[in-house]
């Protein structure tokens, strides 16, 4: 699988555009000399163009590198496909080549490459498939798994004769969502907004003449949110957690972005973040200011307390109850370290169950974290394990 090589950003990045020529493949008699295969580095929040490929510990950049396992398909405009694995020397580059004597054995006008490989070889190569769905991640701010999802295409050019040159294009987008976090282990990140804008699966059209197109997903599924599967991803003390997820480009500019990350029990926090446009090629970082846990509760229907975490306090919040649950009212705060813990008293319920909401609102962004609560009816008794939580506040190192 292909990894991902991030590295600290600098004062000043050497900047080149990325080009492909139009030429068509001249064939010499002895075939293909040489066919070369670079992965590109990807956009970011706050560059305008892509990086160089060169790299070193004072750029900025976030791109592919070939790895173990690494296999790409060319297909020509006769519509054969050819599986060529990366040689063991390339592995941690950015280009490899192979010797491409007899590839005039596929030979055409056009060439076009994609990775990772598909091993169906009568592939349409204007539905190769892409699919976003059954990330995991392990550990906190790791990116190892995205290059299973890294898809990427290119379009042959020949800048010499003899030589096949594929300078592959990003598809997707990676995106981080970082939020404050209490101390505990973490199974799962799901990120949701109010309409379908996520394309989970789709395909790509490799006989596309220009890159917008080429780079283009054919949605066949969508869905309003994305989930990222997390392993051995437990936090000590309250910090920010960081889950990367690569991301079918969409436009999320003016929605507001639902996080909500889950414990092994079932128990979760959630936040928010502003939304923005994500284009193909682009890393995109989300980060949301403050968190709520857990997401909801369940009280007896005899009342009493109970209490909500903010994670992050240094954020001005106003926490507010809904009108109509007027049964809930707020009594007390505490703040020990990072997490203020709100108190709330619930009056006993005579009646039928119920539902209330208690809304988190950041003072300087607007955006809102609800969580809800729900009462049995009068008479019901919730078992063990119900209603009040334990103080989950830790302290950052």
């Amino acid at each position: 699988m292909k990894k991902y090589l991030l590295l600290p950003v600098a004062a000043a990045i050497a900047i080149v555009s990325c080009q492909r020529s139009d030429e068509q493949i001249p064939l010499d008699p002895d075939g293909i000399s040489t066919v070369v295969m670079k992965l590109s580095p990807y956009d970011g929040d706050g560059q305008d163009t892509r990086t160089t490929y060169y790299y070193n510990s004072a750029d900025n950049l976030f791109t592919f590198l070939w790895a173990e396992g690494d296999a790409v398909g060319i297909i020509s405009s006769e519509g054969s496909q050819m599986k060529f694995p990366i040689k063991e020397q390339y592995y941690g580059q950015v280009e490899a080549s192979f010797d491409g004597r007899g590839f005039a054995l596929i030979s055409g006008e056009r060439y076009a490459s994609y990775c990772p490989f598909i091993p169906d070889y009568d592939l349409d190569p204007t539905a190769v498939p892409v699919d976003y769905t059954g990330q995991t991640q392990r550990g906190d701010n790791s990116t190892s798994h995205l290059g299973d999802y890294g898809f990427s295409v290119a379009i042959g050019s020949a800048p010499t004769s003899g030589q096949l040159y594929f300078n592959y294009l990003n598809i997707g987008s990676p995106h981080r969502f970082r939020m404050p976090v209490l101390p505990g282990s973490y199974s799962s990140l799901t990120v949701s907004v109010d309409e379908d804008k996520f394309v989970t699966k789709g395909t790509v059209n490799l006989n596309s003449e220009d890159e917008s197109s080429l780079i283009s997903i054919t949605p066949t599924e969508v869905s309003n949110s994305i989930r990222l599967d997390l392993e051995e991803t437990t936090m000590a003390s309250v910090g920010n957690l960081r889950c990367w997820m690569m991301v079918a480009p969409t436009n999320l500019a003016g929605k507001t972005l639902r996080m909500k990350l889950e414990q092994a029990d079932g128990s979760a926090l959630i936040a928010s973040a502003a939304g923005s446009d994500c284009p193909a090629n682009y890393r995109k970082l989300f980060s949301a200011a403050t968190s709520v846990y857990p997401s909801e509760k369940e009280v007896e229907s005899s009342g009493g307390t109970m209490s909500f975490q903010l994670v992050n306090s240094a954020t001005p919040v106003e926490v507010s109850v809904a009108s109509a649950a007027d049964w809930i009212t707020i009594s007390s705060s505490s703040t020990d370290d990072r997490v203020t813990t709100y108190t709330f008293n619930v009056t006993e319920n005579s009646g039928a169950e119920r539902l209330g909401a208690i809304t988190f609102t950041e003072v300087s962004t607007g955006l809102v974290n609800t969580v809800h609560v729900t009462q049995k009816k009068a008479g019901t008794v919730i078992g063990i394990g119900g209603w009040d939580s334990e103080n989950r506040s830790g302290r950052a190192n």
